[in-house]
């Protein structure tokens, strides 16, 4: 069990003993095996994760219910601003199996295992059920004070029976007409080809050049997701150069879109619509269902909500952002410090 002295800033964390409620698990590769009992698991919550930049460096926490495919949560320790925070992206993972008690007890562990003292901010992708938030509020979660990632997506039915490109709008019809004429050429590559990460590193920091927006992906990054065959590499390509491209994570029937680049050649050859179609096109005929489109943000990025709401998909609402801690002030100060580092909320 945690111990906090009255000499130390922070708690000191030791293996908890022996609960009902909570495993703790230190091997990567068991730890995916856990999630196997989950029918949905984001990429913010699989081992191959911890290549992230904001995971590097730092001390990586995984644990899971008792009860299999109940409740699982990965994330990370940070010290800011004097408060310790345990941040839990993409997550938690909510199974089936779960019900009010066990979500209850498992956060009552947890806050016993990092210390009363510590924030626990979560933000989930799973799409929002009002009997999920019912529990986390039940289990003492508020709404942080400031939000910094929408909790709005949209989910694009690529189903081979679900009439795909039917609710396509007409720019996406047009340019996909445009790019097929000017012979660009839909690929697949598994992300463990090095030379797929080199162009996908390639187009991507070009295009967040062009946007003047901080890069958020690098080599190691790209090498270490690698390892895992749920993320995938799609490539628009013409006259063998690759254009355009989108790097995708599939959980079983759904797939999430991580990241997206097209190169300024690419930009003139609509190579954007042509490979999103394809893609859904593809994942459509692997048995993905849904296809969802990554955060929209309507207001703040009108160029690139814009495109993906051509697509057709329906808007879908997550489970979202949370936070929860003992002193409300901490949280206070948490939300303060993310507003002031970003200037932005929702």
């Amino acid at each position: 069990m945690s111990m906090v002295m009255k000499d130390q800033p922070f708690p000191i964390l030791t293996r908890m003993a022996a609960c009902p409620a909570l495993n703790e698990i230190h091997d990567a590769v068991e730890w995916d095996r856990s999630l196997e009992a989950f029918d949905f698991v984001p990429p913010g919550q699989v081992a191959s994760w911890s290549g992230n930049r904001n995971f590097r460096g730092r001390e990586i926490l995984r644990f899971t219910s008792a009860k299999p495919g109940a409740i699982a949560v990965q994330g990370v320790l940070k010290r800011s601003l004097g408060i310790m925070r345990f941040v839990v992206e993409d997550g938690p993972i909510v199974g089936k199996s779960c019900d009010e008690e066990t979500l209850v007890a498992f956060i009552a562990a947890l806050r016993e295992r990092l210390g009363k003292s510590c924030v626990l901010s979560f933000s989930s992708i799973q799409p929002h059920d009002p009997v999920h938030e019912f529990w986390m509020r039940r289990a003492g979660f508020q709404r942080p004070c400031s939000m910094l990632l929408s909790p709005l997506t949209l989910y694009v039915d690529c189903s081979e029976g679900g009439h795909l490109g039917q609710g396509y709008g007409a720019d996406w019809r047009k340019n996909i007409r445009k790019a097929e004429k000017r012979g660009l050429v839909f690929e697949a590559v598994a992300l463990a080809d090095t030379r797929a990460r080199e162009d996908l590193l390639a187009i991507y920091s070009e295009t967040f050049r062009i946007k003047g927006v901080a890069e958020q992906v690098d080599a190691r990054m790209l090498e270490t997701l690698a390892r895992d065959s749920r993320w995938q590499a799609f490539f628009a390509s013409r006259d063998g150069r690759r254009v355009s491209m989108r790097l995708i994570f599939v959980s079983g029937v759904v797939a999430i879109d991580y990241v997206a680049g097209t190169s300024a050649e690419g930009r003139s050859l609509s190579a954007s619509h042509f490979l999103a179609a394809s893609i859904l096109k593809h994942l459509g005929q692997s048995g993905v269902r849904s296809f969802d489109f990554g955060r929209i943000g309507p207001g703040r990025y009108d160029s690139i909500d814009y495109f993906k709401l051509g697509s057709g998909g329906r808007p879908v609402t997550y489970l979202g952002e949370w936070s929860l801690s003992s002193h409300p002030w901490f949280e206070f100060a948490v939300g303060a410090g993310r507003f002031i580092k970003r200037r932005e909320r929702w």
